[in-house]
């Protein structure tokens, strides 16, 4: 048995178009879901990692989208600060131990989104 199979430019032009809409419909979503749990996740840092200095610091995280295909996650202004000075010198790391975290989910997320559009 033998298989012939031929596809021109003109076929990946039509699939790519068709994916398009699909893709503006269902990757807000990927982000938007990603954005929360990696805020999330910094929650979770920041209640185990603060002393009493910073107790409350972890209700300041929030996320947000902040465009169609963007959404951002840490902490919001306004408000007394609660802990988040530093004064003695240290750094926090509760945001960039979460993106740690969250990235290589979020990159298999947005692969499988792919992944499910192209078949």
């Amino acid at each position: 048995m033998r298989v012939h199979v031929e596809h021109t430019l003109g076929d990946l032009v039509r699939d790519l178009a068709a994916v398009k809409p699909k893709f503006d419909t269902q990757a807000p979503a990927v982000v938007e879901r990603n954005a929360k749990k990696g805020n999330g996740i910094a929650q979770r840092i920041a209640r185990e990692k603060s002393g009493p200095h910073g107790k409350a610091y972890y209700k300041r995280l929030s996320a947000e989208m902040t465009g169609d295909l963007t959404g951002e996650y840490g902490p919001h202004d306004g408000g007394t600060p609660v802990g988040a000075g530093f004064r003695h010198g240290g750094v926090n790391m509760d945001l960039p131990n979460s993106a740690d975290l969250i990235g290589p989910e979020f990159a298999d997320a947005v692969g499988d989104l792919a992944e499910r559009l192209f078949w």
